[in-house]
């Protein structure tokens, strides 16, 4: 036991007694951008969440080395009330204070918390109760002082704070009284700009409800405490929606902001895919068609795929995938615990998945500003096709589309449940650029290996790629240079 109050000492003297300019190198400016009409750069992140009891020194610095080697510049964590504060005031800091400290200044990551769930001292429901952590706290004011606690003793490396995570779904806020969470946030929110005028909050992440926002806003007074706004996205692993169908998940949430927000930045700081299958069941949303989903190598097309789309809506200012790596199954997971353990760009042992090289290949990529132009592109077609495209221009007049054939259509899925049908679907389609582009043309796959690609028409005023095939299950990348 002395042992552990003399680290908890010699933590504190580290974090008085240094020289603090650490936000400095980090991102966060980057993270916000006023150009939604214009070229601008959407950072990509992770997330990962690390439960004190179980996680070593030794896990968080090969997750962070993991960052490091993907380029990888911010990260978005979840520091715990409940196991920071077990009993009432008397705080537990010795995992976070190093946490914090060598993430940011050794690897210099740009740290975007949530802050989450309700101590047992705090809940409504019986310590022992299996969930007592969803519940609402008894007094919303002691949350406000763990926040100004938190805030004040890391705010020389971590800028923004979210207030909860998914509050819009009862396995996280059990009672999905909106006007309770809309208090909770305002008092949060107050603590944390008390405690540091500099700080951004971050409303708690939607799980998929933007009419939580819309109620929050609307109806409870909440947007003038809220910097940044924070929605999430699973659709093919916990929701039916095709995965194209996030450019109108992200046209709503956007539209709900600037009817009856500030016109808050928004983020999606928690997105992802899994590689886990039994068959053709994934989750009770979601179900397999094609014996290719849910595999390692479909997660790395899904993830190029789902980047591009919502970078291409300019309503984005900052994007993170969940997570890091997959869990041991001994690791005990909140709600699903089979998807849950197999979202990771990498596996248990931080062995890389196709999505990790999917990960570093999209954000090169896309590094430089970048501005939608599908309005001025022409794809030729078969007709009813299956063909989706997203198509980009970097300030420097470069030319990117991304093109597959979309997989998840439940209108055109025969009677086969056993999730392993072939996709045979092969499409040969033609795109025409409407710009001088006189580089070469590379065509990549989800993990960025490319070759020339020689079948293109270069005409006064336009470019024209031709026999684009396309192969279910599969994504072709284009970058036609200046």
């Amino acid at each position: 036991m002395k042992s552990k109050y003399l680290l908890i000492i010699i933590s504190f003297l580290l974090l008085s007694t240094r020289s603090f300019s650490q936000t400095e190198n980090l991102i966060y400016d980057e993270l916000v951008n006023t150009k939604h009409n214009g070229f601008y750069t959407m950072p990509l992140g992770l997330c990962e969440d690390w439960p004190e009891e179980t996680t070593t020194r030794e896990i968080y610095i090969k997750d962070f080395e993991l960052l490091k080697r993907s380029g990888i510049k911010f990260l978005r964590i979840s520091f715990g009330w409940d196991a920071i504060e077990v009993e009432n005031n008397k705080y537990d800091w010795l995992f976070w204070d190093d946490f914090v400290k060598t993430g940011v200044e050794d690897y210099g990551i740009t740290m975007v918390p949530y802050i989450c769930y309700t101590p047992a001292w705090q809940s409504t429901e019986p310590a022992d109760s299996f969930y007592y952590w969803n519940k609402p706290p008894k007094d919303f004011e002691e949350f406000g002082q763990f926040m100004f606690d938190l805030t004040s003793r890391y705010k020389k490396w971590i800028k923004t704070w979210e207030l909860w995570n998914e509050p819009d779904i009862s396995i996280y806020w059990s009672t999905q009284d909106v006007a309770e969470f809309g208090r909770f946030t305002k008092i949060g929110a107050d603590a944390v700009k008390k405690a540091d005028p500099e700080a951004k909050v971050v409303l708690g992440g939607i799980a998929y409800r933007p009419d939580w926002i819309k109620s929050l806003f609307k109806d409870h007074g909440v947007s003038p405490y809220i910097d940044i706004v924070n929605c999430h996205n699973y659709f093919e692993t916990w929701h039916h929606n095709p995965v194209e169908e996030i450019t109108n998940y992200v046209n709503d949430v956007y539209n709900v902001v600037h009817e009856y927000g500030n016109g808050q930045p928004i983020w999606m700081a928690e997105v992802g895919y899994s590689t886990f299958r039994q068959g053709a069941k994934v989750s009770d949303s979601y179900t397999n068609y094609f014996n290719y989903e849910h595999t390692p190598e479909y997660q790395a097309v899904d993830l190029v795929k789902r980047v591009a789309l919502v970078r291409a809506t300019h309503q984005i200012d900052a994007l993170a995938w969940y997570e890091i790596k997959d869990l041991p199954p001994s690791d005990e997971v909140i709600g699903d615990i089979y998807n849950n353990k197999h979202l990771g760009i990498a596996w248990a042992d931080h062995t890389p998945k196709p999505a990790n090289h999917a990960l570093i290949f999209v954000n090169n990529l896309l590094k430089d500003p970048v501005i939608n132009i599908a309005e001025k592109v022409h794809v030729e077609t078969k007709d009813a096709s299956d063909s989706r495209f997203v198509s980009l221009q970097r300030e420097n007049g470069d030319v990117l589309l991304f093109a597959w054939l979309q997989t998840h259509q439940q209108e055109k899925r025969s009677d086969d449940k056993t999730g392993e049908v072939v996709d045979t679907r092969v499409e040969k389609i033609n795109v025409t650029i409407p710009f001088d582009l006189n580089g070469s043309a590379t065509i990549y796959n989800e993990l960025g290996e490319g070759k020339e690609y020689s079948q293109i028409t270069k005409n006064s005023g336009n470019v024209v790629l031709n026999g684009i095939e396309l192969k279910g299950g599969k994504i072709a990348v284009f970058e036609i240079k200046k």
